[in-house]
């Protein structure tokens, strides 16, 4: 399975993630940035509104970017 690092970016930091996680696409990396970003919005008190998650394959490269504001908005 491809490994996805979810790197979480607000403002001008990056909180880099390190391990990364074993996913079978791109889609099930989304969905599991979706749900990192809603469990952090109620956590992580200084989260701005432009924090996002960024989703990097396994060389590194950023493929996906995730508003935490989409991934909480409902539906």
């Amino acid at each position: 399975m491809p490994l996805y690092f979810l790197h979480i970016r607000n403002g001008n930091k990056l909180e880099v993630d390190p391990d990364g996680t074993e996913l079978p696409d791109l889609d099930a990396a989304f969905e599991e940035a979706r749900k990192v970003a809603r469990e952090l919005v109620g956590e992580v008190a200084d989260l701005g509104q432009d924090a996002i998650i960024e989703i990097a394959d396994g060389s590194g490269q950023t493929i996906l970017t995730v508003p935490f504001s989409d991934a909480v908005r409902t539906h």
